[in-house]
């Protein structure tokens, strides 16, 4: 289930070709995508908030027979796959390129099928850089004051950021306890495939809660 030497190789392939445009924070996502890709059902939702790691989703879009070479190839040319995800790609409903959005966007999503009585998951993966944005912590309110308990975040934490470390930048430690006092349901692991297909298949069994993945590179 891991992320195959293939994969990881037709990453580097494809981005050598633009200067290695986002290579370290799309190989991270490799494994977050491919997990997250094999335990959607037909009406869950995929929200790439971090959205610089299309390259991760169209090498993944490519194992599923649904991007071919020539496709990967024409990443970031004027007429070629877009350098950030947008709506209209396969399982794409929201666009993204400005950091922080992506958990608001699933908040509305999720509430809304509540609303409707429709059987729907959120997912939603944000980059630990990204959770410098304030926005990402009011929305985090916002799941759990509706107790959404169908948004499942997942977060990259490969602890790099495009300036630097983490930790250097703006420190997201104690990362599970911030998420647990705004009420969320926190599981850690590490980041690979079959480990992190694993807890979402347990996640189900989580009711009245939204549930954040910290997905740890090492």
């Amino acid at each position: 289930m891991s992320v195959s030497s293939a994969l990881n190789g037709r990453l580097k392939e494809m981005l050598s070709e633009v200067n290695n445009f986002h290579f370290n924070s799309s190989i991270t996502c490799l494994e977050i995508l491919k997990a997250m890709m094999a335990k959607k059902r037909k009406n869950d939702v995929v929200i790439l908030s971090k959205g610089h790691s299309a390259p991760a989703f169209y090498v993944i879009l490519s194992e599923l027979g649904l991007l071919s070479e020539e496709g990967l190839r024409s990443f970031a040319s004027l007429d070629g796959l877009p350098s950030h995800v947008i709506r209209g790609l396969p399982f794409i409903e929201v666009s993204s390129g400005s950091l922080g959005q992506g958990l608001s966007v699933a908040n509305g999503i999720a509430l809304a099928s509540k609303l409707e009585g429709e059987e729907k998951n959120v997912y939603v993966i944000l980059g630990d850089g990204e959770l410098d944005e304030g926005q990402v912590w009011e929305a985090a309110m916002t799941s759990s004051h509706y107790k959404l308990d169908n948004v499942i975040a997942i977060i990259d934490r490969n602890f790099m950021q495009l300036t630097g470390k983490t930790e250097e930048i703006m420190s997201k430690e104690p990362l599970g306890e911030k998420w647990k006092s705004f009420g969320w349901e926190v599981f850690e692991v590490e980041n690979n495939a079959e480990k992190l297909l694993k807890l979402l298949f347990e996640l189900d069994r989580v009711k009245g809660k939204p549930k954040v993945i910290i997905a740890k590179w090492e």
